[in-house]
């Protein structure tokens, strides 16, 4: 019974270290006042499984969108790439005119759509060390003699007080240039620094293998570098893929048509790729045009959507290529545009979200990423929208991430909306490495004088290992030689609980 109440416990939502910055995802497309199937829809994962309602707001929603929560998963501020709005749909103080330019009379105030900047196109982090600040950052793009051609010239940053107006927000600074340079159409990616509390935010030039990286802290953006390494993206296809890290910030995946995934491995101590590598994968005979990508919660798994098929690779296989493995195809629903793959987002629920159309009022889901092959069970449609997506995929980073000796777990899978909400109390026990081989260290300390004991436990809920800690601080080893790999959980009771995977 205990060992059920275990399982139980670690697969509901934790909240005192769960930072909830992405809970709600804001999407939709144009509002129509006396037409509720059309409009804004709000994603809450909040709710077990996510809810998913209509929600009438003043602005429309196309392909740039942005929302942040408090730590506890409450909606603070969203924008469409035209103006920030609070919580309750107020354009906060200061929050209109956002990338301002002919793009944004177009599209924010002649067609009324919200920017067209596409996916990926803005970001929100909160300010480390700080209370309700936070930096909006954000592309803009010029348009020439028609709207198809477009370049991407500035990038900016925007300050958010949420304190300010008794909680409705006020923008501090907005379009503030960080960058000017004809940058990469959308592509902002932003990870944790190996402190766990600094932010790498990157975004690459046009056509070239050429990124800016910007260290982010308390006092703003301190420094600015270029890097140059890999390959050129193919200038037709440009745009029309991803760029993520893996959760724990090690990697960074970059897709792009005509080209093989292009792979980036990211120091978060010093700020730099350190080495590039390719994947080159197949997807037949089709014509892909846009190709998304997520990567798995155990940074084990590589997904590719490549519009009428999703494939699988194994980033840790000796040779990843072979690993490929197509684990959906599209099913020819069209309602009533066809509901195939595109742009991912890892959900706060460990599960990843996949837009199926621009037009279309679906999500795919992968239920268990983790998995691989077919076992990584995807549902096509599995979230059902009450309103056409308008191709407004959010993007969030991990904001989970943890310093580089304990990096954390990027989601926490849950069950049902039935399980109690229960809170991990104050963290003084760190597992590394994560994920694990051989040996596994526990570096403890303020336990109390008699110490006590840390218990692994198996998907089952079955004890299979334990190590004393007999003081109230110090480290200790445990062997994991024995044990298969897989995903396990760790408690050391009325202290801490956690994830660790272990791959031999």
């Amino acid at each position: 019974m205990k060992n059920l109440f275990f399982l139980g416990f670690c697969l509901t939502v934790y909240t005192t270290l769960a930072q909830k910055f992405d809970n709600v995802w804001i999407t939709g497309d144009d509002n129509h006042a006396l037409d509720t199937t059309y409009g804004g829809t709000l994603i809450d994962f909040n709710f077990h499984p996510p809810r998913a309602t209509y929600h009438f707001r003043g602005q429309n929603m196309y392909s740039t969108n942005s929302s942040i929560c408090d730590s506890s998963g409450s909606l603070l501020f969203y924008t469409n790439g035209c103006v920030i709005a609070n919580s309750v749909d107020k354009v906060i103080e200061n929050g209109d005119n956002i990338n301002p330019g002919n793009s944004h009379t177009l599209w924010c105030v002649t067609y009324e759509d919200g920017y067209a900047g596409g996916p990926a196109n803005s970001l929100i982090l909160p300010v480390p060390d700080s209370s309700g600040l936070y930096y909006l950052f954000h592309k803009r793009f010029i348009l020439f003699s028609n709207p198809s051609d477009a370049i991407f010239d500035k990038f900016y940053y925007t300050i958010v007080d949420m304190k300010q107006n008794s909680g409705k927000g006020k923008v501090l600074e907005k379009n503030t240039v960080l960058m000017s340079d004809t940058l990469a159409w959308a592509e902002i990616a932003a990870v944790k620094h190996a402190n766990g509390k600094d932010w790498w935010l990157i975004t690459p030039r046009r056509n070239s293998n050429q990124f800016y990286i910007f260290k982010f802290t308390s006092q703003g953006i301190v420094d600015t570098f270029q890097q140059t390494i890999g390959i050129l993206p193919d200038p037709q296809g440009e745009g029309l893929g991803q760029m993520v890290f893996s959760p724990d910030g090690s990697k960074l995946y970059r897709t792009c048509r005509y080209r093989p995934v292009m792979v980036y491995t990211f120091d978060r101590d010093a700020g730099i790729f350190t080495q590039f590598d390719t994947i080159p994968f197949e997807y037949g005979n089709q014509l892909v045009g846009e190709i998304g990508c997520a990567v798995s919660p155990n940074n084990q798994y590589l997904y590719l959507s490549c519009r009428k098929s999703l494939y699988q690779l194994d980033v840790l296989a000796p040779d990843i290529s072979s690993s490929q493995i197509k684990v959906a195809e599209w099913d020819g629903n069209a309602d009533p545009f066809p509901t195939m793959f595109w742009q991912c987002q890892l959900g706060p629920d460990c599960k990843i979200y996949i837009v199926a159309g621009g037009d279309t009022r679906y999500f795919h889901i992968i239920h268990n990423p983790d998995e691989p092959g077919l076992a990584c069970n995807i549902e096509q449609r599995g979230l059902h929208l009450p309103t056409p997506s308008g191709a407004s995929m959010p993007s969030f980073p991990n904001y989970r991430l943890g310093p580089i000796n304990n990096p954390g777990v990027p989601c926490t899978a849950t069950v049902s909306v039935s399980q109690p909400v229960l809170p991990i109390p104050d963290k003084r026990v760190w597992v590394y490495p994560n994920p694990a081989k051989d040996i596994l260290s526990i570096d403890y300390q303020g336990i109390g004088d008699f110490g006590g004991q840390l218990l692994i436990f198996n998907a089952q809920g079955q004890t299979v290992r334990g190590v004393t800690l007999p003081s109230n601080q110090g480290v200790v080893q445990l062997s994991l030689i024995d044990l298969p790999s897989g995903i396990y959980w760790y408690s050391v009771p009325g202290i801490t609980e956690g994830k660790v995977l272990i791959q031999h």
